[in-house]
């Protein structure tokens, strides 16, 4: 009975180191395969491209980029207009101009006063500026809405009759107390 209690006793660790080896040789398989996908996936593309030799030389000539390019078009890098402040019509913030401090600056005085304090003259032409500034972009904007109004994109129901078709009834019945 002694030998029979040392043989179950001897194939139990005997069957842990079985299992313990399978799962190292698991481990360095799947670590195997971990690396060389990695380094496959590093490998650097063949020299020879696929369309020939001709087809390398076009690859490196440039686009050419038209003078107003759409934003972000091939070959553009994002132009910009003179004042990055203002839309298209004509309306945005008043961006004021780089000026130097000596000298006269663009409005024919000079910023500052020998005294060190702003000159109060330079401050009133730089209110007068923004204010005709201003009066631009309210006309811009008026003229804007007229146009829209006249072409019937201005409303919503406008773009609504347009894209969707005739919903609901117009607004002489909603106004009419029916």
């Amino acid at each position: 009975s002694s030998s029979g209690r040392g043989s179950s006793q001897s194939f139990i660790p005997s069957l842990c180191r079985s299992q313990n080896n399978l799962g190292r040789s698991m481990m360095r398989s799947l670590l195997l395969a971990t690396c060389l996908a990695a380094a496959s996936a590093f490998v650097p593309p063949s020299a020879v491209p696929v369309g020939g030799a001709q087809s390398a030389v076009t690859m490196q000539q440039r686009p050419k980029v038209p003078q107003k390019a759409k934003p972000l078009s091939p070959g553009s890098n994002y132009p910009s207009t003179k004042n990055i402040q203002k839309q298209a019509s004509g309306f945005g913030s008043f961006l004021q101009r780089f000026q130097k401090t000596e000298g006269k600056s663009k409005y024919g005085m000079p910023i500052f006063l020998p005294n060190g304090n702003i000159n109060p003259k330079y401050l009133a032409a730089e209110r007068a500026e923004m204010a005709a500034n201003q009066k631009l972009n309210m006309k811009a904007e008026a003229a804007k809405t007229k146009k829209m109004k006249a072409k019937g994109t201005f409303f919503l129901d406008d773009y609504i009759r347009k894209k969707v078709g005739n919903v609901g009834s117009n607004k002489e019945y909603y106004q009419s107390g029916r």
